[in-house]
């Protein structure tokens, strides 16, 4: 498996305090089966600028050459989780290596949890004129996603990706995010799932447990798209293989009568 999003690259934001626990860290998702793991620092979020971005390359080949020596087999790769902000167009064309997943077009972008602002069509389209192809990071957590997925779904129209926590199908965010990442796994709304791992507690690097829940509802070959294929080709800066047509939320709970109580009933039989 990969793990595109993992805040594992000690002392550069909220996620890992020191290169021990990075190195736990990475000793726990190789435990996992994850081969790979991102490293996707917060950038341009509250404190979480830095003057400097070369840092990140650095903190990424110390971290590789400590699991080097522990024989722990996982590979580092680079990139970052890209706060909105008003610059961002600017910060992409001065910063863009540093900015994407391992030198690609892919690009995780995150939005602040209760609004998404009302210029954000307009951004994405200059994003993909900028060759970036956005990936919505962990959108069940956005209050705006969750109670209206009609919005996500035109962005996913549009041609933006989107990545779902694992932690979210266990409901380690509350109820009202796990009622939504099944919804939008229903829905087709979902391409990633990633740990957003942040250290080797409550938020370590874990998929297999989310990948267990998400066969409930795509099947066991699609859960692992998830976390193998369609990753693998962000990795490659390819066209990710596992996409399927997403589903217009107002016309499935007009014609299907959708409901969430439904999809925790199968969900619980695990």
């Amino acid at each position: 498996m990969i793990d595109l999003h993992c805040h594992i690259l000690p002392g550069l934001d909220d996620g890992a305090e020191s290169l021990e626990e990075a190195v736990e860290m990475a000793r726990i998702a190789e435990g996992e089966g994850i081969e790979k793991i991102a490293a996707t620092p917060h950038l341009f979020r509250d404190n979480f600028v830095h003057e400097d971005l070369s840092i990140i390359n650095e903190r990424r080949r110390e971290l590789s050459r400590a699991l080097e020596a522990k024989k722990i087999q996982v590979e580092i790769l680079g990139g970052a989780e890209v706060h909105i902000s008003h610059n961002l167009i600017d910060e992409i064309r001065k910063n863009r290596s540093y900015l994407v997943l391992n030198r690609s077009s892919y690009m995780f972008v995150e939005f602040p949890s209760e609004h998404v602002f009302s210029g954000v069509k307009e951004l994405f389209f200059e994003l993909m004129s900028e060759g970036i192809m956005p990936i919505i990071a962990h959108p069940e957590r956005n209050l705006v996603f969750a109670r209206n997925p009609s919005f996500l779904y035109e962005l996913v129209q549009m041609g933006a990706l989107t990545q779902a926590n694992s932690g979210s199908f266990s409901g380690i965010y509350g109820n009202e995010v796990e009622e939504a990442v099944f919804r939008f796994l229903e829905l087709n709304l979902i391409h990633f799932i990633g740990s957003d791992g942040h250290n080797r507690r409550s938020l370590a690097p874990r998929l297999s447990k989310a990948v267990k829940r998400a066969e409930v509802v795509l099947g066991k070959r699609e859960a692992k798209a998830l976390v193998a294929d369609n990753p693998k080709a962000v990795l490659e800066d390819r066209e990710i293989p596992y996409l399927p047509e997403a589903l217009n939320p107002a016309e499935r709970e007009r014609k299907f009568k959708f409901n969430i109580p439904g999809i925790f009933k199968v969900k619980n039989k695990m």
